[in-house]
């Protein structure tokens, strides 16, 4: 990572937070800036800037993103979440006080607390901070429309064979590319039991991993929204229950033919309660979404970083246990 007062970046966003300020009403005299986060390859680039002065705040400015990220119709998903929740005592989503037309520069306000990453880190008590993180995405899903849907896999379905095929062909390199296929063979099996059931479809947050949560002492606030749509809770529920068992579910816990352990389920649904841990999308997408973070593993270990390297080893034993693979 550059360091602040190295990153050209900041200084750049400097430059954005002196126009923008006195729009605001606000002095940037009584601010002072301190870059918080960062990401610097050649198709992502950003930074992440808290802005501490007399109101808190987070400045955050894309130098490069994917071609099709659509960064203004994710401002405009987090303004509605936090629309939608503003009546609740402990979910939110931050306020979006500013934003340049292309997306590429916000201004929100600051929510206390740490990630839901962080306090895991930190030993915090897992069933704790699942119920927690339960509550919030209960809260957001239930804050708009829900539609009772029949489960249909086959969108998955045809997304994993696709993955097969392209590892099989080289035009896609994973790291065990044999498991790799071999559990991609296993996904119609999979989804046999969750075909034709009844399932719920609410708004999406379209990335709740353990970053995009945080925990204070004022409740819960989901961050780093996703442009608007919907879908079967099961995916956000999946996106971000892989990524605990991923990095932090004691690999002990899991049995046989499953990826999320009873304490994992547990937890988390003691806190969400639209729909039950039996539900079709939450039974299947685990799986889907184990495949989807193994392909964005670097193959060559060398390449790995320790977060990716903790991570592979977890997927591996992971997959051999919930695909009975020797």
């Amino acid at each position: 990572m550059k360091l602040m007062g190295t990153d050209p970046r900041l200084k750049q966003a400097q430059a954005a937070w002196a126009e923008i300020a006195p729009d605001l009403g606000l002095d940037t005299a009584a601010y002072r800036a301190k870059l918080i986060w960062q990401k610097d390859e050649p198709a992502r680039s950003h930074i992440v800037v808290r802005l501490k002065g007399p109101r808190p705040l987070i400045l955050k400015q894309v130098f490069a993103a994917p071609d099709d990220a659509d960064l203004s119709a994710a401002i405009a998903a987090q303004r509605d979440a936090f629309e939608r929740l503003a009546g609740s005592n402990s979910s939110h989503a931050p306020e979006v006080l500013f934003a340049s037309d292309d997306g590429r520069i916000v201004v929100m306000a600051e929510a206390a607390g740490k990630t839901l990453n962080d306090h895991l880190l930190a030993g915090k008590p897992h069933d704790k901070m699942l119920r927690r993180a339960g509550a919030w995405l209960g809260a957001f899903h239930g804050s708009g429309p829900l539609e009772e849907r029949t489960y249909q896999p086959k969108f998955m379905l045809r997304h994993a064979a696709r993955m097969r095929d392209a590892v099989r062909a080289g035009t896609l390199r994973v790291a065990l590319p044999k498991m790799f296929v071999a559990c991609c063979e296993q996904m119609p099996d999979k989804a046999a039991a969750a075909m034709d059931q009844q399932t719920t479809s609410a708004a999406k947050h379209g990335d709740f991993n353990l970053r995009n949560l945080l925990l204070g002492p004022e409740g819960e606030t989901g961050l780093d929204f996703k442009p608007a749509s919907t879908a079967p809770v099961g995916f956000d529920i999946a996106r971000l229950l892989m990524d605990y068992a991923e990095l932090f579910q004691p690999g002990e816990d899991v049995s046989e033919g499953r990826l999320l352990s009873d304490a994992t389920l547990d937890a988390f649904f003691d806190g969400y309660r639209l729909v039950e841990r039996d539900d079709p999308a939450v039974r299947f997408l685990p799986f889907v979404q184990l495949l989807n973070d193994w392909r964005l593993i670097p193959p060559n270990k060398t390449r790995r970083s320790w977060r990716q390297a903790a991570r592979m080893d977890r997927i591996e034993a992971l997959a051999r246990t919930a695909f009975a693979l020797n």
